[in-house]
């Protein structure tokens, strides 16, 4: 039978026999031992990352301290997408990316977050005729353009393609000729194409 001390000089001096699975009980010690120190640290992480913003709290009510300095609000990005996808999911994940960016309906007059310009297969997605199959992703979008979010341009060529006469589509989408120099339009006048 072997015998060793365990945490020498640590905690306190413990007797494992390794021949009747004490070993098992160090390796629990150790796992303790190291989920300590890790919420150890764990806490010191949060309180540093969280020190910085106390700090310049206090600064900026410090007596006798100069004023905060308040950045200059930038223009907002104007985004253009040229959007070609193949499938509701597609759009419905396009969409809920908008949602994300939308923190509050625009005002009249307010550029819109993002204008999009389909001209894919997504069209058909946009016929009146095949609202009833496709009415969730159709109502998203009438809901975004509505919010301001986004501006919606539809491809006449890639309309014409599917058999969508021009009063064929819902009134929020903007008709475009050719969705490919919307796209180009669009860049010129200073949206970022995504």
């Amino acid at each position: 039978m072997r015998l060793c001390y365990a945490a020498r000089g640590f905690l306190c001096p413990v007797k494992i026999d390794f021949a009747a699975g004490g070993i098992g009980i160090l390796m629990v010690r150790n796992l303790l031992l190291l989920m300590v120190a890790i919420a150890g640290l764990w806490l010191a992480a949060d309180r540093l990352l969280r020190e910085p913003q106390s700090v310049a709290q206090s600064a900026a009510v410090a007596p006798g301290s100069s004023p905060p300095v308040v950045p200059l609000e930038q223009p907002a990005l104007k985004n253009v997408g040229d959007i070609s996808v193949h499938s509701v999911e597609e759009l419905e994940l396009l969409f809920s990316r908008v949602e994300q960016l939308l923190d509050r309906p625009r005002r009249a007059g307010e550029e819109p977050l993002v204008s999009l310009v389909l001209h894919g297969p997504e069209v058909e997605f946009f016929a009146l005729k095949n609202y009833p199959r496709y009415k969730s992703v159709v109502d998203r979008a009438a809901k975004l353009a509505a919010l301001g979010a986004v501006d919606i341009s539809i491809c006449q060529t890639q309309m014409s393609n599917y058999g969508i006469a021009p009063e064929q589509v819902p009134s929020f989408l903007r008709q475009v000729p050719f969705g490919p120099d919307e796209v180009d339009r669009l860049v010129n006048q200073g949206f970022v194409y995504m």
